[in-house]
């Protein structure tokens, strides 16, 4: 019986490295006295298998979590300056609301205020997650 190339191929790695059953062992042996080619790859020596590394993409995952970091941030300045712009041109929409130019006036400091604090809390996370 005449096995595929690619099969004896897997069984003499098998067989180096002490895994090949008894049967597949035989099974090599009776085809190495056909096949001179499975018999020297039989006779030499194994090459020691270098171990995989536990996870191979961990620099792929380090890199597409940096990115998605920096968009993340982006996003936050991007939302973060968008507001600010409404909150500053807010007087200026409600001009001739009466009443609601002189509340948006009013609540302006607040509103800024208001903003600084989460800006400087999603700095600080987005800072926090860029180093971890």
């Amino acid at each position: 019986m005449t096995l595929h190339p690619d099969i004896l191929t897997d069984l003499v790695s098998l067989y180096h490295a002490g895994e090949a059953s008894e049967a597949s062992r035989a099974l090599l042996e009776e085809e190495a006295l056909r096949n001179p080619r499975l018999a020297a790859a039989l006779a030499a020596t194994s090459r020691p298998l270098v171990p995989l590394p536990v996870d191979p993409f961990l620099a792929e995952r380090r890199v597409l979590r940096k990115v998605r970091v920096r968009y993340q941030a982006i996003s936050f300045a991007v939302v973060w300056t968008l507001t600010l712009l409404l909150i500053v041109l807010a007087p200026f929409l409600f001009v001739h609301a009466g009443e609601g130019g002189a509340i948006a006036i009013a609540a302006l400091p607040f509103l800024l205020l208001l903003l600084l604090f989460v800006g400087a809390a999603g700095a600080l996370y987005f800072l926090v997650r860029a180093f971890r």
